[in-house]
């Protein structure tokens, strides 16, 4: 039983720093829509992390630390002992992660520009696009091949092969996550950072991490830390990564 927590816990870590898969994610959302108890842990966890990040936000690692262990330990009666082993694992989890993030020495400009460079190369949301079928007769053909030009820094073609993507098709918002970066890296930020808002906002929000993952790394690129921050978990040291600020809505 510890053994599948264990998977659950590193599963749903992962499904929050955006490194899942497409057909990882097909499978987290299905589960996540049958399995009422995974559903409960999912948002458990999110729950667990926002109440930290939110409450404590300037605190040191030790305060920090504390108030998780007040979090596991404090006996409730609407909550069953199951549910405490669960958020202490998942404590346990998210206090590895904070750990990371903070540091004594306050982070230069030049090592801030090198995590940005590292953010941008995990390429969250097309991991695994290379791999795809890419037949003639897929309707994501097109996406595919604008994702290439992309790659490839044709930032113009890219634009244009998407530009009229019909709303109605298959994979309109990886359509329009590619376009919006394509725009971005054509100096034009503003727009992008537009169009990436419809898509955190999009019915289905399929692709809502993704887009505020990338505003936030956009505003980086703007050397608009402030706004970055709203997004993004940036640690003062170049020995940890950036990380998704989880969502509070």
């Amino acid at each position: 039983m510890e053994e599948i927590q264990d998977k659950d816990i590193l599963l749903i870590t992962r499904y929050f720093d955006l490194e899942l898969s497409e057909k990882e994610m097909k499978a987290f959302d299905q589960r996540f829509q049958e399995d009422m108890e995974f559903a409960n842990k999912v948002n458990r966890y999110q729950k667990s992390v926002n109440l930290v990040d939110n409450t404590y936000p300037n605190s040191n690692q030790e305060q920090r630390d504390e108030k998780w262990k007040q979090l596991i330990s404090e006996d409730s009666v609407s909550t069953n002992t199951t549910t405490w082993k669960w958020i202490a694992g998942i404590a346990a989890t998210v206090l590895i992660l904070i750990s990371s993030w903070y540091f004594i020495f306050p982070l230069q400009e030049n090592n801030l520009n090198e995590l940005a460079q590292q953010a941008w190369g995990k390429k969250a949301g097309f991991s695994d696009y290379q791999i795809r079928n890419t037949s003639e007769s897929n309707p994501k053909q097109v996406v595919i091949s604008a994702f290439k030009s992309y790659e490839q820094k044709d930032y113009s073609s890219t634009i244009e092969a998407l530009e009229n993507y019909n709303p109605s098709l298959l994979y309109y918002e990886d359509a329009l996550l590619i376009r919006a970066l394509a725009i971005h890296k054509m100096s034009n930020s503003k727009k992008a950072l537009q169009l990436l808002d419809s898509l955190e906002n999009y019915p289905t929000r399929k692709l809502s991490k993704e887009a505020r993952w990338y505003k936030g790394l956009i505003y980086l690129d703007l050397n608009d830390l402030e706004s970055a921050k709203k997004y993004l978990e940036i640690p003062n040291n170049n020995k940890s990564a950036i990380q998704l600020k989880q969502s509070t809505n």
